[in-house]
């Protein structure tokens, strides 16, 4: 399937927002964190691994799940939340995968875990200042990796940032064509409004 220009600019466009907006907010959230932790705030030690890198695989991520589902699903604004969805689906199969019964249900693997390390680099530092308030108690000794509370540990690590991408993407979609004054995106929006009628 072909993909015109007005497309692809309009994809480019919508990755260059989020990119952007994703940076703003991850740095509003330290922003917050070093406020309210001014006594026990640690600086990065490397600036390239806990915050350029993780950022850069998002965009990555964002990018290469954006396209072929534009250019492939017919409906192509679900296709502007592919990256949101593959996210919803990889972070609760690492859930599940490490999830131990015995003795009862409980999460445990280890910081080198390649499932603990993607979520690592897809965590968000605007959420971590719920931190300094709903702390993450375990065992983080040894390489181990093994929150006390099964619950904190999932609204923290899964729910919050699969809902901050959902978000994240939607404000994107609507910056991207307030700025650019994008028709492929009122485009998009008539041809869903008549889809959804002749649906009806």
């Amino acid at each position: 399937m072909k993909i015109s220009k007005p497309e692809i600019n309009y994809l480019a466009q919508t990755i260059l927002i989020w990119t952007l907006i994703n940076i703003a907010l991850n740095l509003i959230g330290l922003s917050i964190t070093k406020l309210l932790d001014k006594g026990e705030f640690t600086f990065m030690e490397n600036i390239g691994n806990e915050f350029v890198k993780p950022l850069a695989i998002q965009t990555f991520l964002f990018s290469i799940c954006l396209v072929p589902a534009f250019i492939f699903l017919k409906n192509k604004k679900w296709s502007l939340y592919a990256f949101a969805f593959f996210q919803v689906l990889i972070f609760h199969l690492i859930f599940v995968l490490n999830l131990k019964i015995h003795p009862g249900i409980h999460f445990a693997s280890t910081f080198h875990n390649p499932g603990i390390v993607y979520l690592s680099y897809s965590g968000q530092y605007l959420i971590d200042v719920l931190y300094q308030y709903f702390p993450i108690n375990g065992n983080f000794e040894n390489g181990a990796f093994a929150p006390t509370n099964l619950g904190t540990f999932y609204i923290h690590w899964i729910l919050l940032n699969i809902v901050y991408y959902f978000a994240i993407t939607w404000i994107s979609i609507r910056v991207a064509n307030f700025f650019f004054e994008n028709k492929i995106g009122k485009q998009l929006k008539v041809k869903q409004k008549k889809q959804t009628k002749a649906e009806f």
